[in-house]
């Protein structure tokens, strides 16, 4: 099951349920609809139909369950596990795959032994029903304690077989950091100037001030004890020039006048940085000016 199917989680369910694979897709009433009429369109180079099951609420979900993918916006983590809680069996494996840091203390404080994850993927819904594939790249999952399992294993190779590259890692917490510090440095300042991934980079002044931001980060991951998986400053770089075309998942969030995940990624590493004495007074200047937007939006 994939608990909160918008453009990620259709994704993964798309990919998963063409493999062969009996998924079902919780997501949104009008985005349902589209797939129970239509099916779910991909597009991916080509564009091609896929068959799968999509309901609007986990109430209408048969159990038991082997795999529960939980892709709702990090601020709804605590609410949708609270919803599927009792959908999670004794060999139902819950698998966090969100952008943002805390996700997996959320999800400890309701369930034992989450798997966490994240994923280089990108994915655009670009109507009800529909989306597209906007970026290739590795998934990685792990466990807190470093343990690898049989399960986690099989995880990984069916999503593997489906077309979704995925590894496990023993320092997942040391991925989660890095993506999250790539985020920091690309998303706000996407959100804040509406311009594209790859834009960004062509502005030196921006540039600078991106890399600034993801150092402040890297700082703080260092004084807590993180172990980066890599330069977050190189990829940062790189991330925003293999999706040059892309627009950023907070600055999809602004236009729509969402919410957005700021707490998680720039707030986040402010607040690690409070915690821990280090400043980060870029990371908290963008937190602020990202929030404001929010409150904004939330006001028309």
């Amino acid at each position: 099951m994939v608990m909160g199917a918008g453009a990620i989680g259709s994704l993964f369910g798309g990919y998963l349920a063409k493999a062969g694979n009996d998924v079902v897709l919780v997501g949104r009433e009008k985005h349902v609809n589209a797939i129970q009429k239509k099916g779910l369109t991909v597009r991916d180079g080509v564009e091609y139909v896929v068959k799968v099951k999509a309901v609007t609420s986990a109430d209408q979900v048969e159990t038991p369950l082997d795999l529960i993918l939980l892709t709702v916006k990090a601020y709804d983590t605590r609410q949708a596990i609270l919803e599927i809680h009792e959908l999670i069996g004794d060999k139902t494996t819950l698998l966090c795959l969100q952008n943002g840091l805390g996700i997996e203390e959320i999800a400890s404080d309701i369930i034992k032994n989450p798997l966490r994850g994240v994923t280089c993927n990108g994915s655009m819904l670009l109507k009800n029903g529909s989306i597209t594939h906007t970026g290739r790249g590795d998934t990685i999952i792990g466990k807190r304690d470093g343990i690898i399992t049989q399960k986690m294993k099989m995880i990984a190779d069916t999503f593997t077989k489906a077309g979704l590259n995925t590894r496990i890692t023993e320092n997942i917490q040391g991925v989660v950091w890095t993506k999250t510090l790539v985020n920091s440095g690309i998303n706000p300042f996407g959100a804040l100037t509406r311009m594209k991934n790859g834009e960004l980079v062509q502005v030196p002044s921006l540039k600078e001030l991106m890399v600034r931001t993801v150092r402040e980060g890297i700082n703080v991951a260092e004084k807590i004890g993180i172990t980066l998986e890599e330069d977050p400053v190189s990829l940062t770089i790189k991330t925003a020039e293999k999706t040059a075309n892309n627009r950023n998942s907070m600055l999809q969030d602004i236009m729509r006048n969402k919410r957005t995940e700021i707490d998680f990624i720039n707030g986040a590493i402010s607040e690690h940085g409070r915690r821990s004495r280090v400043p980060t007074p870029i990371n908290d200047v963008l937190t602020g000016l990202i929030r404001t937007i929010e409150n904004k939006s939330y006001k028309k």
